[in-house]
C-alpha cells in the first residue's frame, strides 16, 4: 500500500483496461479501529501490510457500485460494513449500520450525501480536521491532475448532480481523494471549481440567495448570528462575500480591523450601531460603509433594535493578512490559522540558546 499525504491515510489500487484509470482503496489507520473505503482486490503483499497495520474495524462505501470487495474484506477482518441509507437494499451483504447526509461516522470523519449520483445513496467522505474530501465516483481524478465528473451517461440528471457538488464547495477543503483516477494533494478547491467551470450545462458561478440557506453559528451569546457564506459556491478566489442577519440583541464579530485586507459593508435592511473606536455611528438600510486596513478600520455591529438587521460584507481575501481584535488583545496570523494574545510581548532572542 502507498502512504498519501498524510502519515495515517493509505491506499492501494487496480488498473482498469476498460476505463484506463485505476481503482482504489483506502485505509485510514486510527487508535480506536482502521477503517477502510471502497476495497478493491488487494495483493498479498498489501495484505500483509494493512495486517501490519491493524486490520480493520469498519469498512465504509461511498455507493452501492462500490460494493467491490467488501464481502471478502469483511469475512478476512471481521469489520463492520457502513453505508448511506438509500443505497443499503442495493448491496449484495447486509450493512452493519446505514447512515445519512452530515452524519459523524466516527470523530473526525463525515459523510455528505451527493444526491442525483451514480445511485441513490451516493457520499463523499469529509475529513475536517485534516481538510480532505474523498469522492467514491462522482469526482474522478482524470486526466492526472484534474478532475472530471463521471460520464454523463452513467448519471440520471448531470447538471444536478454537478450542482450538488455546491455542498462540497461550502466545506474547507485543499485535499482530494478519489476512488477512480488520480487524487490531487494541492488546490484541489479550485480543481474542482475549474471542473464544475468547464461544464456548459450549468454555470457554478452564478447563485440566486434564495437557495442559500442561513447557517447558525452557535457562537457564545450575544455573537449567533446567522450568515449566507457566498463567495465558495461560486468560484470567488481574491473577494470573500457573505450575507449576515442580526437578531435583535445580537452582535456580529467581536471588535477587529484586518492589517492588509479590505473590507465594505451594505445595509441590505434594517438598522443598527456600527461600534468603532471612534465612537458609535447608527447605520440604516442603503448605507454603504469601508473599512480600510489598519486601525482606522477597527469595527463591529451590534443590532439594538427590535427587528432583524441584514448585513452584506465584501472583502479581499489575503493570504497573509492579520486581524487584530483590540478588545480582547488578541491577534490573528491567517498563515498559522490560530488566534493568540499578544501580551506579553517577547524579544526577538527571549528563549534562544
Amino acid at each position: 500500500m502507498k502512504r498519501l499525504i498524510f502519515e495515517d491515510i493509505y491506499s492501494w489500487g487496480i488498473f482498469s483496461q476498460e476505463r484506463q484509470i485505476d481503482f482504489n482503496g483506502h485505509l485510514w489507520v486510527r487508535p480506536d479501529g482502521n477503517i477502510i473505503i471502497d476495497p478493491v482486490p488487494i495483493s498479498d503483499a498489501d495484505k500483509e501490510h494493512l495486517t501490519a497495520l491493524g486490520g480493520a474495524k469498519t469498512i465504509v462505501l461511498t455507493n452501492a457500485d462500490h460494493e467491490r470487495e467488501a464481502a471478502a474484506f469483511q469475512e478476512w477482518t471481521g469489520a463492520d460494513v457502513i453505508v448511506h441509507e438509500a443505497d443499503a437494499d442495493a448491496l449484495s451483504i447486509t450493512p452493519t449500520r446505514t447512515i445519512t447526509d452530515r452524519e459523524t461516522i466516527v470523530p473526525g470523519l463525515h459523510a455528505v450525501h451527493l444526491e442525483h449520483g451514480k445511485s441513490p445513496g451516493e457520499i463523499a467522505l469529509y475529513f475536517p480536521e485534516k481538510q480532505t474530501v474523498l469522492f467514491g465516483d462522482l469526482v474522478v481524478g482524470e486526466p492526472m491532475g484534474a478532475l472530471s465528473l463521471l460520464a454523463d451517461a452513467k448519471l440520471k440528471d448531470p447538471p444536478k448532480a454537478a450542482l450538488k457538488l455546491r455542498k462540497i464547495l461550502a466545506l474547507r477543503f485543499s485535499t482530494i481523494l478519489v476512488g477512480d483516477g488520480h487524487s490531487i494533494f494541492k488546490d484541489a478547491r479550485q480543481h474542482l471549481i475549474d471542473c464544475l467551470q468547464a461544464r456548459r450545462d450549468i454555470y457554478i458561478n452564478r447563485i440566486h440567495i434564495d437557495e442559500i440557506a442561513w447557517q447558525y453559528k452557535n457562537a457564545p451569546p450575544p455573537y449567533d448570528f446567522e450568515d449566507k457564506d457566498i463567495d465558495p459556491l461560486i468560484g470567488g478566489k481574491n473577494l470573500g462575500y457573505r450575507v449576515i442577519r442580526l437578531q435583535p440583541g445580537k452582535m456580529s464579530f467581536p471588535m477587529h480591523f484586518h492589517n492588509f485586507g479590505e473590507e465594505m459593508c451594505y445595509v441590505m435592511d434594517g438598522a443598527c450601531t456600527l461600534k468603532t473606536p471612534r465612537g458609535d455611528i447608527e447605520v440604516t438600510q442603503g448605507d454603504f460603509i469601508a473599512f480600510p486596513p489598519g486601525t482606522i478600520g477597527a469595527h463591529k455591529f451590534v443590532n439594538e433594535t427590535e427587528a432583524p438587521v441584514v448585513l452584506f460584507i465584501l472583502g479581499t481575501t489575503t493570504p497573509h493578512d492579520v486581524s487584530e481584535y483590540p478588545d480582547s488583545n488578541k491577534v490573528l496570523p491567517y498563515v498559522v490559522g490560530k488566534i493568540y494574545r499578544k501580551d506579553p510581548s517577547l524579544s526577538y532572542w527571549d528563549g534562544e540558546v
